[in-house]
C-alpha cells in the first residue's frame, strides 16, 4: 500500500470523541501528526453535543462507547451537521447503534497507518457516504 501524503489529512479540523485518558491522549497527538487541527478530546455526550454544535468541524473520531452509553446521540448531531466522522470501537463485529453502524468503523487497537488510511477515505470521499 502507497503511504498516503500528508496533506491529504493537514489542516482538516478534527473533533477526538474519546473516554479514556490516555487513549485519547495518544490518538490527539497522532493526529497532530498528521497534520490535523484536534479539537478535544472529549469524553462524555454532553462535551462532544457542545463542540459539534459550535460548528467548524471537518471531522471526527468518535468512540463508540463513552462509560457504558452509546455514542449514537453524537452520531446523529455530526450527521446533521454534515461532518463525516469515524467510529472507533473495541467491540469487534458486535452491532451498533444504527447511526454509528452506517459510519466507517475502525477496530481498537489500531495502528496509526489504518487510522489514518480510515480517515482519509472517510473525510475525503463523497459526502454522499454519510447520508442519513
Amino acid at each position: 500500500m502507497a503511504a498516503l501524503a500528508l496533506s491529504e489529512l493537514a489542516g482538516l479540523r478534527v473533533l477526538v470523541v474519546e473516554d479514556e485518558y490516555m487513549v485519547a491522549d495518544y490518538i490527539s497527538m497522532v493526529l497532530e501528526d498528521f497534520g490535523c487541527d484536534v479539537v478535544g478530546p472529549v469524553g462524555t455526550i454532553e462535551e462532544a453535543l457542545a463542540v459539534v454544535n459550535d460548528g467548524g468541524l471537518d471531522g471526527a473520531l468518535l468512540d463508540a462507547n463513552l462509560s457504558g452509553d452509546s455514542s449514537a446521540p453524537i452520531a446523529v448531531a455530526l450527521r446533521a451537521a454534515s461532518v463525516p466522522f469515524v467510529v472507533a470501537t473495541g467491540y469487534g463485529a458486535l452491532e451498533l447503534a444504527e447511526s454509528l453502524n452506517r459510519a466507517p468503523r475502525i477496530g481498537k487497537p489500531f495502528s496509526e497507518t489504518e487510522l489514518k488510511a480510515t480517515m482519509v477515505a472517510a473525510f475525503t470521499c463523497s459526502a454522499s457516504n454519510q447520508t442519513v
